[in-house]
């Protein structure tokens, strides 16, 4: 079972904050107080490994104006927390638990009144028909006789034998779909939680109880477990009979009853109680944790950690159940290169087939490290919290908005904002909107998320000085270019106009085959374009021939418009537009010309070895 969406109402500040998707590797990002650290303890909450206090029902939860317009003698509306999640069922949960591909659940916290755990299911539309299980002996009876229900003569008057006829009754009514309690064999099915929190570096024996106990949980997921597990629980019970029996009578007989019912449920949940944990340094004795330094607590935790993907990554028995790793503030003091390796274990728990994991940081250095589709973020207003996340639909400039909103949002300074990344110049609008959507294709992620920011150049000299700019301070600066960029003056973006503010050929990465973006597309590609963008006026169709002959002598570019314009009413104003209208009918990774896909790589490769240059004494 898989957690795919989350909706919080009435927890701290998540007043109403619904259709959170949660994606096998999930970014929570936002500023202070805005609901991140909620977020994970909601989830908690749902999981059933914390209760709800006070202090957690959110201030949302009853309107002022409502509370105030209330009569003076009516009770006042009782505050309720509700987390909801919508679950992903593998095919043997599907035939478990009779349920489709997905279901949701919930876990309800009603003040003063405690918490239940409910899914959505088709049940009786008779509400007195739905939970027969939770009912006493003397209630089965009563709904029994309301119904004119009786036991067969094979059955006798115990509890199960009333639970069995009432249910049996219940299938054959009219049924709707609406929330009921969730039976046990549901709740087990929910996944485990590993919470590691930022400030637990200095408990180290909490990060390995938390790693054991789901893997104790785990294990009872196992078919020969669970019928071992199932076999104490009916031992015990039958144990109990006798002591539940004498307590009823006695019962009955000091308070003067006529039926006084005890019944008991065996359940066992195996969890690691305690641990001691100690360590020996080369050539010392081994001695407890709890002398150790904070150090060795950061750096064993950090350890146990990444341990704990190896432990938790095993896919468990036919797909049946699984585990959300959630980490709060993981970089909490934590060096860059510590940063990368937490980044690096992230991605390797998310890859694990029944395990999803959910981060809640302000680290450039995890926010940069995953597709942007990956990231939710997290924003206040007034107090209360709401959602922004980006599609998979979402286009390139949709996806700088939302980057730049997230960065606004979070206080960052230009110098964070521009640690590690590699500023890549372009000549002009036609590779500006047409390369992040070849590389979003050629590599399934925007190109933001791989550390590269694109920006138009034009030709513009102003552009050129801002560029020498970030390399005076030690930032990262390259140029995509055309080819024949070194042996064509003429050019608006030429080698002249780059030496001139401190580049050199080492700084460019080259587009073309021979000389410019447009060379590298395939005749097919062109003529297929060709029909369907500007088809020619007499009728004809374009054909692989057509283009194929434009590339002999002078530029392919310039002869490919000028004979757009000469056989089609509807050719672009200009050849600017070729390309991105050749961009937009491409559909599959292996559309994207191998010689692109060499310079994105060579452009990436710049990126992951892009950062903070050293700086010489004195300079």
């Amino acid at each position: 079972m898989r957690l795919v969406e989350l909706s919080v109402t009435n927890f701290r500040s998540l007043g109403d904050v619904q259709g959170i998707p949660i994606r096998k590797q999930t970014i929570l990002t936002g500023h202070n107080d805005c609901g991140k650290t909620a977020a994970l303890d909601a989830i908690a909450f749902l999981l059933g490994e914390r209760s709800v206090v006070d202090s957690d029902i959110s201030d949302f939860a009853v309107g002022e104006p409502a509370r105030a317009a209330l009569p003076s003698d009516e009770v006042e509306e009782r505050r309720t927390v509700i987390v909801e999640g919508r679950f992903a069922l593998s095919p043997t949960e599907e035939k478990a638990l009779d349920a489709g591909p997905t279901l949701r659940m919930r876990r309800r916290h009603v003040e003063d009144e405690g918490s239940c755990l409910e899914w959505r299911t088709a049940v009786p539309q008779n509400p007195t028909l739905r939970n027969i299980p939770a009912l006493k002996v003397a209630e089965l009876r009563a709904l029994a006789s309301e119904l004119d229900i009786s036991l067969r003569e094979d059955q006798s008057n115990v509890k199960a034998s009333w639970v069995e006829v009432l249910e049996e009754h219940a299938a054959g009514t009219e049924m709707v779909t609406d929330w009921v309690v969730a039976p046990e064999s549901v709740a087990a099915a929910l996944p485990q939680l590993l919470y590691f929190k930022g400030d637990a570096a200095e408990l180290p024996e909490a990060v390995v109880r938390s790693i054991l106990t789901a893997k104790l949980r785990e294990y009872t997921l196992r078919e020969e477990t669970r019928q071992k597990i199932t076999d104490l629980e009916e031992e015990f019970s039958s144990l109990l009979k006798d002591d539940v029996v004498r307590l009823q009578k006695l019962i009955e007989e000091r308070c003067t009853l006529d039926t006084f019912t005890v019944d008991p449920s065996v359940q066992f949940r195996p969890t690691v109680h305690s641990l001691s944990l100690t360590a020996a340094a080369p050539g010392q004795r081994a001695v407890s944790f709890t002398a150790a330094g904070s150090g060795r607590s950061r750096r064993v935790s950090l350890a146990l950690w990444e341990a704990s993907q190896e432990l938790l990554s095993e896919e468990t028995e036919d797909g049946v159940g699984g585990v959300i790793i959630a980490y709060d503030e993981p970089d909490t003091h934590l060096d860059y290169d510590h940063q990368r390796r937490i980044m690096e274990m992230i991605k390797a728990s998310a890859s694990a087939a029944q395990s999803t994991v959910i981060v809640a940081t302000h680290s450039l250095n995890l926010i940069d490290g995953v597709d942007i589709q990956d990231i939710v973020h997290l924003n206040s207003r007034d107090g209360r919290a709401y959602v922004q996340s980006l599609g998979t639909e979402d286009d390139d400039d949709e996806t700088r908005r939302f980057l730049s909103n997230m960065a606004v949002s979070l206080g960052f300074r230009n110098s964070v904002l521009l640690h590690e990344r590699c500023f890549v110049g372009v000549e002009g609008p036609t590779e500006y909107a047409a390369l992040p959507t070849l590389f979003k294709l050629a590599f399934g992620y925007p190109i933001q998320s791989a550390g590269i920011a694109l920006w138009d150049c034009g030709g513009n000299d102003g552009a050129l000085s801002f560029a020498k700019f970030l390399k005076k301070h030690r930032r990262t600066v390259m140029f995509l270019v055309d080819a024949d960029t070194m042996r064509d003056k003429q050019k608006r973006f030429n080698i002249d106009r780059l030496s001139k503010q401190g580049f050199t050929e080492a700084d460019c990465l080259f587009l073309g085959d021979p000389n410019e973006l447009e060379d590298v597309f395939s005749d097919d590609q062109w003529a297929d374009t060709m029909n369907a963008a500007w088809p020619r006026d007499d009728a004809q169709q374009w054909t692989a021939q057509d283009v194929s002959g434009l590339r002999v002598g002078g530029k392919f570019s310039k002869s490919l418009h000028n004979t757009l314009r000469q056989s089609s009413s509807s050719a672009p104003s200009g050849k600017e537009d070729m390309v991105v209208e050749l961009t937009r009918r491409l559909r599959k990774p292996s559309d994207v010309p191998p010689a692109l896909v060499k310079s994105f790589e060579d452009a990436i490769k710049v990126a992951r070895e892009a950062g903070v240059a050293y700086w010489p004494e004195g300079s």
